[in-house]
């Protein structure tokens, strides 16, 4: 990974902003080193099991095999890393083998009736997540399609197609994983949803599209050599809300990354959104974005600042009219506008990985877990709770029992 924290922020960032969280910020880093229970995802050995990583695999090859169709049933941090990952890496336009569906994210009837009519004629599999067990979303649109493989299948070829990945020993998917003898895989119960990218929770559904996790662990682990500019990222996130730049513009030129995004607001969002503080995220595809959002960052309300995902190497052609590739013609572009809204008074940090790959996914997933929580250290909220969720499930709660 590269990264330029300087380039495009230039003179608006001055030497005793930065000196007012320096030595806060080194105090945070220590946590990384002192084993915290909630930073667990930092040390790669207390949660990643090579057995059950084994498992994992065969069990993923074996659904591979017999499957036309498999089903990711999860939301939020039990679905976005596997969403955000297989993107970046599959193709735009050929369908996998197996085809990789994500359902629970919401509860579109329309949706669920259209899925079940193309499933008719196909062989399909479900791999089940949900942390607590019981998320609603996850529950009823599993509970719908558990139901609709019994009809379909047998007994003993149904229990042979569904995996269950939770955290819980009571929730209802565990109960569902023990009575129907389903294949379980656990989320280690003190990592949060959003921090779980390195768990079964996204490890299982990127082994079932074939890709390659043990790349993105070893991807994950090197990223940890990146905590200074993880650190130095969340320094700066946290003096531009201080200059009153509270949107944070995640920018990308490949529209691959467009999940990943998504997977990044949630970490960011999530994690520092609290007590009335924190940075809102927001995703800018380039360059279709220039056309709209691009105006407002240029020369609108200044309360934006912008990261951009840069990818070093990608697949490529030559232009003839510029004699150049058209990779090369989308990195210009992209430093271009840099200097433009830099110009506009809107800064940019760049962070660059080296290509579409899993490693490189890895080293990118850990800088921005890590990242997030120092960013919300400098909040001086917690990053690992979400009180705000935790409400809004309580309240639908109620509303259903009083239904």
């Amino acid at each position: 990974m590269e990264f330029d924290f300087n380039t495009y922020v230039k003179k608006l960032v001055k030497k005793d902003e930065i000196d007012k969280y320096s030595k806060e910020l080194d105090t945070i880093k220590e946590k990384f080193y002192h084993g915290l229970n909630e930073l667990c995802w930092y040390d790669m050995n207390k949660y990643v099991d090579n057995k059950e990583l084994k498992k994992m695999l065969n069990l993923a090859s074996e659904l591979r095999r017999i499957s036309d169709v498999i089903l990711i049933i999860g939301i939020g941090g039990s679905s976005m890393g596997a969403q955000a990952l297989i993107q970046a890496m599959s193709s735009y336009f050929k369908k996998s083998k197996p085809e990789i569906i994500f359902v629970g994210t919401d509860l579109s009837s329309e949706y669920l009736i259209d899925l079940q009519h193309y499933l008719k004629e196909k062989d399909v599999s479900i791999n089940v997540i949900s942390k607590s067990g019981d998320t609603m979303e996850v529950l009823t649109v599993f509970e719908l399609f558990q139901s609709w493989m019994y009809k379909k299948y047998s007994e003993e070829e149904v229990r042979r197609r569904i995996i269950v990945t939770t955290s819980s020993y009571d929730g209802k998917l565990a109960y569902y994983a023990t009575k129907h003898e389903y294949h379980k895989f656990h989320i280690p119960n003190i990592i949060s949803g959003r921090y779980s990218i390195l768990t079964p929770a996204t490890l299982l559904p990127m082994a079932l599209a074939g890709l390659d996790i043990v790349s993105f662990l070893k991807g994950a682990k090197e990223g940890r050599m990146y905590l200074n500019q993880a650190g130095l990222y969340a320094m700066l996130r946290r003096i531009f809300f201080d200059q009153g730049k509270v949107i944070e513009g995640f920018a990308i030129y490949e529209p691959k990354l467009s999940k990943f995004v998504e997977w990044s607001k949630q970490v960011f969002a999530e994690s520092e959104g609290k007590e009335h503080k924190g940075i809102l995220p927001i995703k800018l595809i380039y360059t279709r974005d220039l056309h709209s959002l691009g105006q407002f960052i240029q020369e609108g309300n200044p309360i934006v600042f912008e990261t951009v995902i840069s990818i070093d190497r990608t697949r490529t052609f030559k232009v003839d009219k510029y004699q150049e590739t058209l990779s090369n013609i989308n990195h210009t572009v992209e430093k271009s506008v840099c200097q433009a809204h830099l110009d506009g008074g809107c800064p940019t940090l760049i962070i660059k990985i080296g290509g579409l790959d899993e490693h490189s996914f890895g080293e990118l997933a850990m800088f921005f877990m890590m990242s997030a929580a120092m960013s919300s250290y400098l909040f001086h909220v917690n990053p690992f709770d979400q009180p705000g969720v935790t409400k809004y499930k309580e309240i639908v709660g109620q509303s259903l029992r009083n239904l």
